[in-house]
């Protein structure tokens, strides 16, 4: 059982599963499959009882997932723990959405399948947590929690979504859009990947992911790479971010890098 895979299939499943599409997520659930779910006593036992279960909700829910972090351990060859972080909102009929920061560990073996020679990945343990936001000014119980919701905004993620090895070892996948700019560390070895949400080192150069991506991201120094969508404005000799950030452009590029920026914004445009 190999580790990446396995998580490349929980991904698919969890992405899925949150378009409403559980037909993935059903096919590779054990018979004594275990699913925890993340409200008090939501506890079920058995393919047969999840599927009879589902067969009985009627969700007119839609969900937003935003990135996702991935963190797998084999525990031995035949079996796979697989633990997902991500930001999840719940858009409700009436209109409100109520974001939540959710975790869903998946415990992974292979077994005997009917009309299979080998033996096939199935779930043995599903377990969602949600985790509640916590405001700046609380240490343990959640005082203000009402304030860290309120006014909260949903905006649904775009573009391709690219996947990153970190140095922490997870595995990354980031919205393309989500994604300001990229500069180069350890010794331009790995690379910083900075989002909205978080600052990720990740397991690859910056001029590896240019040459991966050259349809998303721009260099405008040998350290950095610039998201056309998230550059504020161009000013003499740097790039000023939408996070506020003010990146530098050699005198010598700065010419050029004006004109394939507005080559690519003429593009975007037509």
């Amino acid at each position: 059982m190999k580790a990446a895979e396995i998580v490349k299939l929980t991904l698919d499943i969890v992405q899925t599963y949150y378009e409403n599409d559980l037909s993935l997520f059903f096919a590779y659930m054990d018979e004594d499959a275990l699913w925890y779910g993340p409200a008090k006593g939501q506890f079920l036992s058995g393919r047969q009882a999840i599927l009879n279960a589902w067969s009985r909700e009627v969700n007119p829910l839609t969900f937003t997932l935003g990135s996702i972090r991935a963190d797998a351990a084999a525990i031995q060859p035949a079996c796979c723990e697989v633990m997902l972080s991500f930001p999840v909102t719940t858009h409700y009929p009436s209109g409100e959405s109520i974001p939540v920061d959710q975790i869903i560990h998946m415990s992974w073996c292979e077994r005997k399948v009917a009309g299979f020679a080998r033996k096939q990945p199935r779930l043995r343990v599903i377990h969602i947590s949600n985790l509640y936001r916590q405001h700046d000014a609380d240490r343990i119980y959640p005082v203000h929690f009402d304030q860290v919701y309120q006014g909260y905004v949903s905006i649904a993620p775009t573009g391709r979504r690219l996947r990153f090895h970190g140095a922490d070892r997870a595995d990354y996948y980031l919205s393309s859009d989500a994604i300001r700019w990229i500069e180069s560390a350890s010794g331009s070895r790995h690379a910083i990947v900075h989002t909205g949400e978080e600052t990720i080192e990740v397991t690859i150069s910056v001029q590896a992911i240019e040459a991966a991506y050259p349809d998303l991201f721009l260099r405008c120094h040998s350290c950095y790479l610039v998201n056309p969508l998230h550059i504020a404005a161009v000013k003499r000799f740097k790039a000023v971010m939408t996070d506020g950030a003010e990146l530098p452009i050699p005198e010598k590029r700065y010419t050029a890098f004006r004109d394939r920026l507005a080559a690519r914004s003429a593009g975007a445009a037509d």
